[in-house]
């Protein structure tokens, strides 16, 4: 130990956190792994938050125009935010995964998976492609 130094970790704010509480909260505290971009947004967060942040919903109208499953003309901006892998199948929060799903192919890709592929278009984006089940046909109006 350096001779007029207190042990602890010094707070952004000048102060310094006693060592005994530094124990403390690494006892009791968990990890949280999170990205922000140059303003300080946070683009990426995996588990811990489901729903995109303002910051992430903003990257993401503008890396895409539409929702992402192909053929869907619905503005990105109407669009509400789908993760690429299913939250609830282990999806992260994180801006290279999130994407603009119109409401019916958000839940229509959540309750029938094997009716999209999923594609890579460009170095992190994704875009999906429906499948029509064969054999079933709409009835004529």
């Amino acid at each position: 130990m350096v001779p007029g130094l207190v042990p602890g970790l010094l707070l952004a704010t000048g102060q310094v956190l006693p060592v005994s509480s530094v124990h403390r909260l690494a006892r009791t505290s968990t990890l949280v792994r999170i990205v922000m971009d140059a303003q300080g947004q946070v683009l990426d967060m995996g588990r811990k938050v489901r729903l995109a942040t303002p910051a992430q919903r903003r990257a993401i109208f503008t890396r895409y125009a539409t929702c992402w499953i192909d053929g869907c003309p619905l503005p990105a901006t109407l669009c509400q935010i789908d993760h690429a892998d299913n939250w609830s199948s282990g999806g992260l929060t994180d801006l290279k995964l999130l994407g603009p799903a119109c409401q019916f192919h958000n839940r229509d890709r959540y309750r029938h998976p094997d009716r999209y592929t999923r594609r890579k278009v460009g170095k992190d984006r994704w875009a999906f492609t429906y499948h029509r089940l064969a054999g079933v046909r709409r009835p004529r109006e």
